[in-house]
């Protein structure tokens, strides 16, 4: 019987107030743009923490493998098998999500609203949870990846 009331729910369309749904459409692309400013304020903070944690381990591993190396070529002999490469350091990758702006998704829904000539407008069960809840199929990944940065611009 639960299933049969999912689909049902799923299926079903609703009439809405065409400004009110305008409105909750500006304001969450507001909140919306808001937060990404968050997470991008608290992503470059952690980038550049991380970055200058990066250079200070590399400096000291470059400054390691040169004295190593520079030993070694005191001591050269090319009978020994000694290589054609001489590699001062590894590279050194990062790898942090960068956050991203969706507010395009809340400018065409709006535009949609907008130009309906309208005043009730229909709204699927997707619709709805979209426009009107603000739940769209990349929120969550938005909210994670967001929420790894928000706290450290707060921090």
């Amino acid at each position: 019987m639960a299933m049969k009331a999912r689909q049902a729910q799923l299926d079903r369309e609703i009439e809405v107030d065409r400004k009110k749904l305008i409105d909750a459409l500006k304001a969450n692309r507001e909140r919306h743009i808001a937060q990404y400013n968050e997470a991008v304020e608290g992503y470059r903070d952690a980038a550049l923490e991380i970055l200058n944690k990066a250079k200070s381990s590399a400096v000291a591993r470059m400054e390691k493998n040169f004295e190593r190396i520079r030993v070694d070529l005191e001591n050269f002999n090319p009978e020994e098998g000694a290589s054609d490469r001489i590699t001062l350091i590894q590279s050194e990758t990062v790898d942090m999500p960068v956050p991203r702006n969706y507010s395009k998704d809340y400018d065409a829904a709006i535009d949609i609203a907008e130009w309906d000539v309208n005043d009730k407008l229909k709204l699927s069960f997707a619709e709805f949870q979209c426009f009107v809840r603000d739940e769209w199929d990349w929120t969550n990944d938005f909210v994670s990846n967001s929420a790894m940065y928000v706290k450290n611009s707060r921090q």
